[in-house]
C-alpha cells in the first residue's frame, strides 16, 4: 500500500535529502542515501520510486524498471505512476499503463490552481479549439451548431463545459478528482444556474458504461485522453451511447511514429494512425483531423490532434 511516509520521522529526512540530491542533478548522492534508507524500512514505498528515477537519472534503465515493479509489488494501485515510468523506458507496453489512481491523485492536488497554471502559463487553448473544430464541422456538413445531450468525459474544473455550454441542450460531466468535480459544480451560467445538468465523479469508461445506447448527441473530451494508453475501450463506448450522426471530438497528444508512447512528460501520446484505425474499428468516422498543439510544455508547443468523428 502507498504512503509518503515511511512512519519514521528520521527515515523520512533522509528521503528528503534524497529528493534533493536528484533535483540538484546528483543522482548518486540520492542512490547512497535511499540504499540506507531501504535497508531499513523495505516497505517504504515512495523511496523505492524515488531509487528508481535516481537510477534512471544514472542510465541505469534495468534498475530502474526493478524499483518500480518493487514499488508497485508494494502498491498496485500505482499512485505514484510507476507504470508510466516503465513504458517511457520501453519496459512496459504504452497500452498497460494507465494508471486512474496516479491521475485522480494528481488532479486532486492540482485542483485548487487548474485554471490559472493550465490557462495562464502553459497557454491552454483546448476547449476553444475544439469549440472551433465543431464549428469548422457542423458548417461543412449544413449541420446546426446545436446538441441535445452533451458528455464531457474528464470535465475537470468546467474549461470544456464552459466552451460549449450555449450550444448543448443538456450537459453532463465525470472526472475521476472529486475536487475538480468541486470546482465545476461551483461554475454558473449567466442567469445563474448550474454550468452543468449534471456531475459524477467516476472514470470516463465507467461513466460512458451507465449511458443508454443512443442517448448522446455530443461526447467532448480535452487534454483527458492524454491519460489514457489504449483509446479503444472508450471509442466503443462512445460509438455506443451516441446516436446515429452524433460526434465525438476529442483532443490527444501526437508523435510521428506508431502506436502509443509514454512521452518524458509522463503523459500519452498517440499516432495519427492508430487513431484513424481505433476509430475505424469502434465504427467511428473521422470526418476532421487535424495537427494541432493545445498547450505548451518547457516553453515548447505540445505535438497534439484534434479530432472530430461521427457515429
Amino acid at each position: 500500500m502507498y504512503s509518503a511516509s515511511s512512519g519514521d520521522d528520521r527515515l523520512d529526512r533522509r528521503y528528503a535529502w534524497a529528493e534533493k540530491a536528484l533535483k540538484a542533478g546528483d543522482p548518486q548522492a540520492a542512490l547512497d542515501i535511499l540504499d540506507q534508507t531501504l535497508a531499513e524500512n523495505y516497505g517504504f514505498t515512495a523511496a523505492w520510486h524515488l531509487y528508481g528515477l535516481a537510477q534512471e537519472a544514472l542510465g541505469h534503465n534495468e534498475e530502474a524498471a526493478t524499483a518500480w515493479r518493487q514499488y508497485l509489488d508494494l502498491d498496485p494501485s500505482d499512485r505514484l505512476g510507476a507504470r508510466l515510468d516503465l513504458a517511457r523506458i520501453g519496459a512496459l507496453a504504452a497500452e498497460q499503463a494507465t494508471s486512474e489512481c496516479f491521475s485522480g491523485a494528481l488532479f486532486d492536488g492540482y485542483a485548487e490552481r487548474f485554471d490559472s497554471h493550465l490557462v495562464g502559463k502553459l497557454q491552454y487553448q483546448g476547449p476553444a479549439l475544439l469549440k472551433q473544430a465543431l464549428v469548422r464541422h457542423c458548417a461543412q456538413a449544413s449541420q446546426p451548431l446545436q446538441f441535445g445531450t452533451t458528455l464531457d468525459l474528464g470535465c475537470g474544473t468546467g474549461l470544456m463545459g464552459e466552451a460549449i455550454r450555449a450550444e448543448a441542450g443538456f450537459l453532463a460531466g465525470c472526472d475521476l478528482s472529486p475536487r475538480m468535480i468541486a470546482k465545476a459544480q461551483a461554475k454558473k451560467r449567466a442567469d445563474g444556474s448550474p454550468l452543468y445538468d449534471k456531475l459524477a465523479t467516476a472514470d470516463l469508461n465507467a461513466f460512458l458504461a451507465s449511458r443508454s445506447d443512443a442517448s448522446a448527441d455530443l461526447i467532448v473530451s480535452t487534454d483527458v485522453f492524454i491519460y489514457l494508453g489504449d483509446l479503444a475501450p472508450s471509442f466503443h463506448q462512445s460509438a455506443r451511447v451516441l446516436k446515429t450522426s452524433g460526434l465525438l471530438a476529442f483532443t490527444v497528444q501526437s508523435h510521428q511514429g506508431a502506436g502509443i508512447i509514454v512521452g518524458r512528460d509522463r503523459r500519452f501520446a498517440h499516432a495519427e494512425g492508430w487513431i484513424r484505425e481505433a476509430l475505424s474499428q469502434a465504427r467511428l468516422r473521422p470526418m476532421l483531423v487535424e495537427p494541432q498543439s493545445v498547450r505548451m510544455d518547457r516553453d515548447e508547443p505540445v505535438p497534439g490532434l484534434i479530432v472530430v468523428a461521427e457515429r
